[in-house]
């Protein structure tokens, strides 16, 4: 049912309008555009979320969400068709993530207009600066919306794939200050931040901590010349976990050994460190699993639970009581310059999608 040259030319069309995290602003234009035609009413809220809605339909509203931005280097996207796969032309990423995901949006919506499908009342939320660490959702205000369950369309795998559980994460900005002092001359005056800040490190339990729990310091920058002492070191870095409780414990760690580290050497440090969002996870019998599990199913293909270990906006929609499950939209590899989706994976990522819906009316 899905067409499958209007729904790969959509997403052609969609990646080529650069939108990287903070300047969705045409983009979203567009999708509003799009949206109207299809006869859904839109607002944008303070933030620069867009939220729309098909309010005819059956039974209670049900949610399809997205996010509008992409991470860089995604200005001047070129995306190029090869064997059935679609890629970039090499020196972007695709922006797969998440323009399939709005694709099949698009596309869902357009099928139940021309072939007047039964569906429940849609509501459509397409938010900002997701690739920033949920920032339009965490600003979006949850209790303006009508819906109580839905689909985030922002995963990858095989179509049938339902990512039930989010990790929480902590993001940490950290300044540590020492003293500046010639190297050469009198080394001892100093007081060196970047071997503050290597202590810490090596005391911190970096990487796969357990099943559920991982640990980054991602970015340091300090110092100012190599005879110089360095006095400023600045650690940008982040700590998930799929259970809230080791999250906190974990990130105790990290501050601790900073602390510590800092003591030890006569520095200081000043740690910036914030909950971006907490965890969460779907059982197998949440009726929107049973829901896609079936729409799978009937599509035909198999449905595949796995555990998530990277947030979406469904962590901000599960904590406001919304029961949103994350889904395949077809894309891989997102992130790098070797990005790409299959189009069969984007036509079964929309069929199931479409049936999901059709599914949901009460």
């Amino acid at each position: 049912m899905i067409n499958r040259d209007r729904i790969v030319q959509t997403f052609l069309e969609l990646v080529q309008i650069d939108s990287p995290s903070g300047e969705e602003a045409a983009f979203r234009e567009e999708l509003i555009r799009r949206l109207q035609a299809l006869g859904l009413t839109t607002e944008v809220d303070d933030y620069g979320n867009l939220i729309a809605r098909l309010d005819e339909g059956a039974g209670e509203y049900f949610l399809l969400s997205g996010h509008m931005d992409t991470v860089e280097p995604g200005r001047g996207i070129k995306p190029v068709i090869r064997d059935g796969v679609i890629t970039s032309d090499g020196t972007t990423i695709l922006g797969s993530d998440d323009k399939a995901g709005i694709a099949i949006i698009l596309e869902t919506l357009q099928i139940i207009k021309e072939k007047h499908l039964p569906h429940p009342p849609i509501e459509v939320v397409l938010s900002v600066q997701e690739e920033l660490g949920l920032l339009g959702a965490k600003h979006l205000d949850m209790a303006q919306l009508k819906s109580r369950s839905g689909l985030v369309l922002d995963g990858g795998g095989s179509p049938g794939t339902i990512v039930r559980s989010g990790p929480s994460q902590d993001t940490f900005q950290i300044s540590i200050k020492g003293e500046a002092a010639h190297a050469g001359v009198a080394p001892e005056k100093g007081v060196d931040a970047l071997a503050i800040a290597a202590e810490a490190l090596v005391r911190m339990p970096l990487g796969r901590v357990d099943e559920e729990t991982t640990c980054n310091m991602g970015v340091i920058n300090g110092g100012t010349a190599r005879n110089i002492v360095p006095d400023k070191v600045l650690l940008l870095g982040e700590a998930r976990s799929r259970n809230n409780d080791k999250l906190t414990i974990l990130s105790d760690i990290i501050v601790k050994a900073l602390q510590n580290a800092a003591h030890s050497r006569g520095g200081e440090v000043i740690i910036k460190r914030e909950r971006a969002y907490d965890a969460y996870r779907l059982g197998d019998d949440a009726p929107i699993v049973q829901a896609v599990a079936r729409a799978a199913q009937d599509s035909g293909y198999e449905p595949q639970l796995i555990e998530g270990g990277g947030g979406t906006d469904g962590n901000h929609y599960n904590a406001a009581n919304i029961q949103a499950a994350t889904i395949s939209a077809g894309m891989a590899e997102v992130h790098t310059l070797h990005e790409h989706i299959a189009i069969d994976d984007l036509i079964g990522c929309a069929e199931v999608t479409l049936k999901t819906i059709t599914l949901m009316i009460k």
